[in-house]
């Protein structure tokens, strides 16, 4: 029951944003293609150097895809103060 419930939050979650993306204009989803590839790019820097260890999992690639340079910030503070 437990796995059916994510299922339906993950898809409903994938519909949100699909949505999202495709009442954009083109201008607008370049810009949070490159958001999402800055993101990750600090984040794979950040774990390479050491500076910073942020698990790489579906939910720490998430923020730092969806939010970018902004979100890959609140992960490292949420990993410094021993939140995540």
């Amino acid at each position: 029951m437990t796995n059916y419930l994510v299922l339906v939050i993950a898809a409903l979650v994938v519909i949100a944003i699909a949505k999202f993306i495709l009442h954009l204009s083109l201008g607008k989803i370049i810009g949070l293609a490159i958001n999402a590839v800055i993101g990750f790019a600090v984040l794979y820097i950040l774990n390479m150097t050491g500076l910073v260890s942020i698990p790489l999992n579906l939910v720490t690639s998430l923020v730092a895809g969806v939010f970018g340079l902004p979100g890959v910030i609140v992960l490292i503070i949420l990993t410094l103060t021993g939140i995540l």
